[in-house]
């Protein structure tokens, strides 16, 4: 049996919801992805690199 501090808890809680975060951002890039043209995602892909 483990026992866990209440700061590891809160860390762990944390992480979790930062996942989701990052999940939900996620598809959001992909529908914005889906919706643009050709030259739109040419331009995107200039932009990031």
């Amino acid at each position: 049996m483990k026992v866990r501090m209440r700061s590891q808890v809160s860390v762990e809680e944390i992480m979790i919801r930062k996942w989701k975060l990052a999940d939900d951002t996620e598809h959001k890039d992909i529908w914005i992805k889906r919706d643009m043209n050709l030259e739109d995602r040419e331009k995107e892909k200039v932009l990031r690199n």
